[in-house]
């Protein structure tokens, strides 16, 4: 039993920074500048991690993780098909690698929390789409987080032996 998730650092408002600055930066870092953007001077747009860092009863390191429901986070299909054919999630290429992988493996919850990485290489054109699922699976992905209503990104990427920054924020 567990909930699925897309990353909430994808939301507008997910860490602090300025816009027009393209500053973005966790709460200990918005902490330690006194809420003011180091680049301009101005106040800086807080974000939802700002307010749930407040009113955290302990550190994230401490959570009894037997006490929640678990949770697995995914990227869209399309998306993950697009970053690496280097094209829009909306591209008529990612429309058919997505139809063909719904027609030979099933559902786009299947295919990128269940099935076999192996039986997913068989039918891809692009095996480094197989990759990229087996490294989302891993919680090997690259983050940016959104922040004062740009929208966060995050890429399920295909590099064999990628390894994450200790913080998903990169």
């Amino acid at each position: 039993m567990y909930t699925i998730e897309f990353y909430p650092e994808e939301g507008i408002y997910h860490a602090d920074g300025h816009r027009d600055c393209k500053f973005v930066c966790l709460p200990k870092e918005t902490k330690k500048n006194k809420g003011i953007c180091p680049v301009c001077k101005k106040p800086l747009t807080i974000g939802v991690l700002y307010r749930v860092d407040e009113l955290a009863d302990r550190d994230e390191e401490k959570v009894p993780m037997d006490e929640f429901v678990p949770h697995r986070y995914i990227i869209p299909l399309r998306e993950v098909i697009g970053e690496v054919l280097a094209v829009g999630s909306k591209s008529k290429t990612v429309d058919r690698e997505y139809q063909n992988l719904i027609k030979n493996l099933g559902s786009e919850f299947n295919i990128l929390l269940y099935r076999k990485i192996e039986e997913i290489e068989k039918v891809v054109s692009d095996k480094n789409i197989a990759l990229s699922i087996a490294n989302m699976r891993a919680g090997k992905v690259k983050v940016s987080p959104g922040y004062d209503g740009v929208y966060g990104k995050v890429q399920a990427v295909f590099e064999k032996g990628y390894k994450p920054a200790q913080s998903r924020l990169l």
